[in-house]
C-alpha cells in the first residue's frame, strides 16, 4: 500500500483594521487590499505554489514542501510588510500553515487540512505552522520557529520569526542543486538558485536572460526591474554578466562587498547573491542565489 503524498497548504489572509469596509474609498487608496494579492501570488509562484481558492481578502495556496511554504509565508510578510498602509485602514497579513495528505483520487475524503490552515491565521503580520509542517523543515528554518502558546487548535503550534536573517542554506544549499550530483562538463560553469528553481549555465546552454518579459530565462516581476534586465554569458574562460537595466544590477559576494553595475559587464566569480534593481543594503531576501566556478 502506497504512502499517500503530503500537501502544505497555506492560507494567507488579509485583515482589515480601522474605518469600516463600507466606508472605505479602496479606488482612491491606490487599491491596497489588490497590490497586497498580488503581491502573494507572485511569491507562491515563485515558490512554486499552486493556488486552489482565491477570497475577498486572500487565498488558499498548495506547496509540495515544507520548506517551499515557508519561505513563501516570510517572503509574503516581507513583501506586504513594504507596502505603504491607507489612512484610516490598515491590513496585516495572517499567514496559517498545515500539512495534509494528498488526494490522490475523486472519491478521497477531505481531510480538513483547508479549515485547519485557515484556524491558524490569527496573528496579525504573524506566520503560525502546525507541529506537523515543523517536523518536516530542514534544520535551519527550523530555527526560526518557537512553540505558540495560544494554538487555536488541538495540537502543538508554532509561530515563526519572518524578520530573522535566513541563511543561504535554508534555500536548499549546494546539496540540491545538480553540481553535487556528480562531474559537470570541462570550462566555467554557473548556477543560478531562485526559490526553488535552478537554472544552470553550461556549455550546452550558454545564455541566460534575466527580466520582467515572460520571454526571459529568469523572470523577475518586480517594479524596479526592467523587461530585459540582464544577460549571464558563459564564455571561454569565464562567466560575464551584462546589464542592460535602469536601475542596475547588484552584485553581492560571500566575500567581499556588494558591487553596483549599470549598462556595464563583470565577471561572475566564487559564490553570492544577485539583485536585479536595487541595492542589498544588508539584506538577502529577494536575492537570486549564484555559483560560480
Amino acid at each position: 500500500m502506497k504512502t499517500p503524498r503530503s500537501k502544505y497548504q497555506l492560507h494567507a489572509e488579509l485583515h482589515r483594521r480601522g474605518v469600516a469596509a463600507m466606508e472605505f474609498d479602496d479606488a482612491h487608496a491606490g487599491y491596497p487590499l489588490a497590490r497586497r494579492l498580488n503581491r502573494i501570488e507572485r511569491v507562491a509562484a515563485a515558490y512554486r505554489g499552486s493556488i486552489e481558492q482565491s477570497f475577498d481578502n486572500g487565498l488558499l495556496i498548495t506547496f509540495a514542501s515544507a520548506d517551499a511554504a515557508l519561505l513563501g509565508a516570510c517572503e509574503m510578510q516581507q513583501r506586504c510588510s513594504g507596502l505603504p498602509q491607507a489612512s484610516g485602514q490598515r491590513l496585516a497579513l495572517r499567514i496559517g500553515i498545515h500539512q495534509g495528505a494528498l488526494r490522490q483520487r475523486a472519491q478521497d475524503e477531505v481531510d480538513g487540512t483547508e479549515e485547519t490552515a485557515a484556524k491558524l491565521a490569527v496573528v496579525d503580520e504573524g506566520i503560525v505552522a502546525s507541529d506537523a509542517v515543523v517536523a518536516e523543515l530542514n534544520h535551519d528554518l527550523r530555527l526560526l520557529a518557537s512553540r505558540f502558546a495560544d494554538s487555536p487548535i488541538e495540537r502543538a503550534t508554532y509561530q515563526v520569526n519572518w524578520h530573522s536573517e535566513i541563511p543561504a542554506t535554508a534555500y536548499g544549499g549546494e546539496a540540491m542543486w545538480p553540481t553535487a550530483n556528480g562531474a559537470r562538463a570541462s570550462g566555467p560553469h554557473l548556477i543560478l538558485h531562485q526559490g526553488l528553481k535552478t537554472l544552470q549555465l553550461t556549455q550546452d546552454g550558454p545564455l541566460i536572460t534575466v527580466g520582467r518579459a515572460p520571454s526571459n530565462d529568469l523572470v523577475v516581476n518586480e517594479i524596479f526591474v526592467s523587461r530585459k534586465h540582464c544577460r549571464i554569458e558563459r564564455q571561454a574562460d569565464c562567466i560575464v554578466l551584462t546589464d542592460w537595466s535602469t536601475n542596475g544590477t547588484c552584485i553581492m559576494p560571500d566575500q567581499g562587498g556588494q558591487r553596483l553595475i549599470k549598462n556595464d559587464s563583470i565577471h561572475l566569480e566564487g559564490k553570492g547573491l544577485l539583485f536585479f534593481g536595487r541595492l542589498c543594503n544588508g539584506e538577502r531576501r529577494g536575492g537570486v542565489r549564484f555559483e560560480t566556478s
